[in-house]
Order: structure tokens, then C-alpha cells, then sequence
């Protein structure tokens, strides 16, 4: 007889999902969310991503934009892939790393939108967490591959999974190309990985950042 393999699904809890980092970040799109719909115009003019008030000082809107939030469905959708996609990476990588990734997506992927607006000459005001988003996505891609994800009642791997969600979004955005430019987050998040490792391979002082399956630790699958 022939060895069968037996694939078991296990969903996460509750408790899984609303990691600490996942639950601070969530609680921010609401409440940004909420301000916009109580004081849309002091929320965009203070936390929004105004090309020319960054240039002037306001720096602080290179990591504010993506918890303002217009549009209730892109909030759930943008919310629902930082709830279950986000968890999945803070799990691996703990809360910091979590954090830092986030960071380094909103405040790249802002820096292009500047430039572009400025040196196309147009002024397009940006907001709301997509640009961090499908830099989750992509890291779920490369640091989770070879796991199975539950997607309509199938299972996909996370680089196809990854693959499949930025081409839909891609898609999605053409009606509108600059928001094109969020979608580098994907590759804002890939660099920054790469670059963590290539730290860590390089760090003889932390052998164990060069291979490790531990949380909290940066894991190379090539």
C-alpha cells in the first residue's frame, strides 16, 4: 500500500491573529478611520501625505498616511490582509521586526510618491495603508513560501498567494496609475529583507541571524 499524507488545516485563533504589533496598527486605521469621519479636513490636512507640506516640514506624514482611511471597504480589505497576513509575519519575526517592516514600507513607498508628484509636477494628496499592505504580502511570499494558506476552501502557497494578490491589486489600480506607485511596496519590503540578511550573513558576532527558524529572526528560504 501507498503512503498517504494527510493535510491538516489549522486555523488560527483569535488570539493568534491580534498579535501586539497587529492590534496597535489595526487600532490606528480605525481610529484614523473614525477621524475622518468626524473631521475629514484636519485628519488630510495633518496625517495625509501632502507632497509639498512634507517638503516644508512635515515629515511626520511620511508614517501617518496609512491610518487615514476614506473608504470603508479598502479599510476591511487593507485591515483583513494585516489581520490574517500580518499576524502570520509578526508570529515569525515578533513584534519589532513586525513594526520596523511597516515602518520602512510607509516611509519608502511615501518618499516616491513625493518625488514622482514633484518632479511630474502634479499634486495628488496620498492616504491609507495599501502601500504597507502589499509589502506584507510580499514578505508573506518570500518568508513563509512552501506554506499553505486557506483560500476559498483550497490551499495555496504563500508565494502564489503573494503573486496573485499583488497582480489583482495591480489590476485593480490601473484605473487610477498613480496609486501604481504603492504597489512598490512590495518591492520596498523584498529589498528590505535582502538587506537584513545580507547584514546578518555578514555578522559574525550573530551566526544565528544567518539560518534560523526562531522567532523573531529574519529567515532565509533560498
Amino acid at each position: 500500500m501507498g503512503n498517504m499524507q494527510e493535510t491538516r488545516i489549522v486555523l488560527p485563533s483569535p488570539g493568534q491573529l491580534l498579535t501586539p504589533g497587529v492590534t496597535i496598527l489595526l487600532s490606528l486605521m480605525v481610529a484614523g478611520f473614525i477621524g475622518f469621519l468626524t473631521v475629514p479636513n484636519t485628519v488630510i490636512n495633518l496625517l495625509a501625505l501632502d507632497p509639498q507640506k512634507v517638503i516644508h516640514g512635515s515629515v511626520w506624514q511620511l508614517v501617518t498616511y496609512p491610518f487615514v482611511e476614506s473608504c470603508p471597504w479598502r479599510l476591511i480589505s487593507n485591515g483583513l490582509i494585516l489581520l490574517f497576513i500580518g499576524s502570520a509575519i509578526e508570529r515569525e519575526w515578533r513584534r519589532a521586526s513586525f513594526i520596523w517592516l511597516w515602518l520602512v514600507v510607509s516611509i519608502g513607498c511615501a518618499i516616491l510618491w513625493v518625488l514622482i508628484n514633484l518632479v511630474a509636477g502634479i499634486y495628488a494628496i496620498g492616504f491609507g495603508a495599501t502601500a504597507c499592505c502589499y509589502g506584507l504580502v510580499a514578505t508573506m511570499g518570500v518568508i513563509l513560501r512552501g506554506r499553505q494558506f486557506l483560500v476559498f476552501f483550497t490551499t495555496v502557497a504563500a508565494q502564489y498567494l503573494a503573486i496573485g494578490l499583488i497582480v489583482i491589486g495591480v489590476i485593480v489600480s490601473l484605473p487610477v496609475p498613480i496609486t501604481l506607485i504603492w504597489a512598490a511596496g512590495a518591492l520596498v519590503a523584498y529589498g528590505y529583507i535582502k538587506a537584513r540578511w545580507a547584514v546578518a550573513a555578514r555578522t559574525s558576532a550573530h551566526p544565528a541571524l544567518r539560518r534560523s527558524t526562531g522567532k523573531g529572526q529574519f529567515v532565509d528560504l533560498d
